[in-house]
């Protein structure tokens, strides 16, 4: 055989497996927006950026009920964009484990961390929220809202292990 038919052969084999880890991106990426973005990230915060429990459990005014319903679309974009900018990485993430390779576990390190940011900014966008109906909300509305608010947060995350009643008593 000779080296310029071995060459093709290598060649072909390289451009095969680069359309081979092409596609498997492609399918990680759709395969993790699907899990990952097609569910709320944290199904148990009482609904947190939908406001229609917390005005009818809060009594809120027609004022109230305008602030608190443009803070939730407020959310709702943050949270989308930061669903997404997750959902990539992550898809990232499956096409660099799955092409392996000598700096897969820097790279996917790298790749976390990014996850580990966006969750962050998720976060801080949702304390942000937080505060911004605390603040439209009268004294004991406000109390109401915060102590159940904490009841769900820490009913969800499983970090309490029964502190929350404690925690959540006024």
């Amino acid at each position: 055989m000779s080296s310029e038919t071995r060459d093709r052969k290598s060649c072909r084999g390289m451009v095969i497996a680069v359309g081979l880890a092409v596609v498997a991106g492609a399918v990680a990426f759709w395969a993790t927006r699907m899990v990952v973005c097609s569910k709320p990230a944290h199904p148990g915060l009482c609904a947190l950026g939908e406001s229609t429990h917390l005005i009818a459990e809060l009594g809120l005014d027609d004022r109230q009920t305008a602030e608190v319903r443009a803070l939730d679309r407020e959310l709702a974009a943050q949270l989308s964009d930061q669903c997404g900018q997750y959902c990539a990485v992550r898809a990232e993430l499956g096409a660099v484990l799955l092409a392996g390779g000598t700096n897969a576990v820097v790279v996917s390190r790298q790749l976390v961390n990014r996850m580990c940011a966006v969750q962050a900014a998720s976060e801080l966008a949702t304390l942000q929220h937080i505060q911004k109906v605390s603040a439209i909300l009268s004294p004991e509305q406000r109390k109401t809202f915060l102590s159940g608010l904490t009841r769900c947060l820490c009913g969800s995350a499983g970090l309490c292990a029964g502190g929350c009643k404690e925690m959540a008593s006024p």
